[in-house]
């Protein structure tokens, strides 16, 4: 039976030349909207530059939190007036919270069917249909502003997937501007978020020619700006680029998923509070020599990407993540031992069963102890 492998598709229009409170007013015309944001871009006047160039939305949810649980969708979609359009300013919670909101808007608020699919993995109505979603990432990292997808936790601390062709968001405002007030442990924190993309788009088992082309093509501007809009945060050309970086690797892996290190991650964000780009970017080198050992012509792209030898990625990523002190940050919520206390846990099976080379819970955690102690022995 001949299998075919998963297309590409990406109905998201990039606007990317215009400043974003002249890019939104040209795309919403006059059509009703609702803004989501966070509480940060209202103390930071962006909100005041927005609604002076489109007027005001009928409604602003400015209190969306860092990695929105179910209960926090629930109540951001409470007593809403109706919308035509969402505008998601922000980073990928923002994006994240707002595709969530769509999605148990058009369910009528009715949680139950929005429950069954996160957890139960069921598909959403036929007749689902949400507003459409302008989205306006203030980060580079999460490549929501162009997936399907909408990381939503559940309240046991859970992390599970919305997922919909309908929420691919309309239109992506890409405007470096709004990315210089990032912090670094943020900046680099996206960026490396963005890394893990693509390179769980290429030792993937749905990897495509064409994602493994975003893949190296994000893999090679990362590597070259990373370190730069790290020392030089206020230069908008580096961050334009990180965010073109973000957004390829978001094409590559909305096309295949992640796989093993994003598998890893999500217990440290849960338990410990580690940024999601952290998390899933710390085990890179351990899972590069992991798949290498039985795959190492796959991961080709990664070494194009790093401009290495494939029997180098390892040693290369580990010391590019020391000259951008990843340690640090990383003791800053988790020592080694905590590996300890996740049993076989550290395997999530939907996104371990994408990774190239068969896996189980013992060697993740094995994985996960030996890149803590690299970075952070003590």
């Amino acid at each position: 039976m001949l299998v075919l492998s998963r297309p590409f598709h990406c109905p998201t229009r990039i606007h990317s030349t215009s400043p974003f409170d002249t890019a939104v007013a040209g795309l919403l015309a006059d059509r009703n909207w609702l803004l989501v944001t966070s509480a940060g871009w209202t103390q930071r006047g962006a909100i005041e530059v927005l609604t002076a160039a489109v007027g005001q939305p009928v409604a602003i949810i400015d209190s969306v939190p860092a990695n929105p649980r179910v209960s926090d969708i629930e109540k951001l979609s409470a007593d809403i007036p109706n919308a035509d359009v969402v505008v998601a300013l922000g980073g990928g919670s923002v994006i994240d919270a707002a595709k969530g909101i769509v999605a148990l808007t058009a369910l009528g608020n009715d949680l139950r069917p929005l429950i069954a699919h996160l957890k139960d993995g069921l598909e959403l109505p036929n007749t689902f249909a949400p507003i459409p979603i302008i989205a306006v990432p203030t980060t580079s990292g999460t490549g929501s502003e162009v997936t399907r997808w909408g990381t939503i936790w559940g309240d046991e601390n859970v992390k599970f997937s919305l997922h919909n062709p309908t929420l691919f968001p309309s239109d992506a405002v890409i405007d470096p501007a709004l990315c210089t007030s990032m912090p670094p442990d943020v900046t680099l924190s996206g960026g490396l978020d963005a890394l893990s993309h693509a390179m769980e788009a290429v030792w993937n088992q749905n990897n495509t020619p064409l994602s493994d082309y975003f893949a190296s093509v994000a893999i090679t501007s990362l590597r070259e700006n990373l370190d730069q809009v790290m020392a030089d945060p206020e230069n908008i050309e580096t961050r334009r680029r990180l965010q073109m970086a973000a957004l390829f690797a978001g094409y590559a892996m909305g096309t295949t998923q992640t796989a093993l290190a994003h598998s890893i991650s999500y217990p440290f964000t849960a338990h410990f509070g580690m940024p999601h780009g952290f998390a899933c970017s710390f085990t890179l080198p351990e899972v590069a020599r992991y798949n290498s050992a039985d795959h190492p012509e796959r991961l080709t792209p990664i070494a194009i990407g790093l401009s290495c030898a494939v029997s180098e990625i390892p040693n290369t990523l580990e010391a590019w993540f020391d000259e951008l002190e990843l340690g640090q940050y990383l003791a800053g919520y988790v020592s080694p031992d905590v590996t300890d206390r996740f049993g076989n846990s550290l395997i999530t099976p939907a996104r371990a069963a994408n990774n190239l080379r068969d896996v189980n819970g013992r060697i993740a955690k094995s994985l996960a102890r030996r890149s803590l102690e690299r970075f952070c022995p003590n």
